[in-house]
């Protein structure tokens, strides 16, 4: 089972997450899938495998939030 999936959801808000967003390893591009989901858009990060788990999630967790 996939135990991410599984989790309780909390709500973030960025102002909670927002040295993690400054990272900017994940975001928002604007764009939308020929679905109509949004696009989120991992670029280039060199530290990239270094990003703790939950920091992941986190961001993860707010950008799929967002209405």
């Amino acid at each position: 089972t996939d135990e991410i999936m599984h989790q309780d959801i909390i709500p973030l808000y960025a102002a909670d997450i927002q040295d993690q967003l400054k990272k900017q390893f994940a975001y928002l591009s604007g764009g939308r899938g020929d679905d109509g989901c949004p696009v989120i858009t991992f670029p280039d990060y060199p530290a990239f495998s270094e990003i703790p788990e939950k920091e992941f999630q986190n961001v993860l967790t707010y950008l799929t939030s967002i209405p």
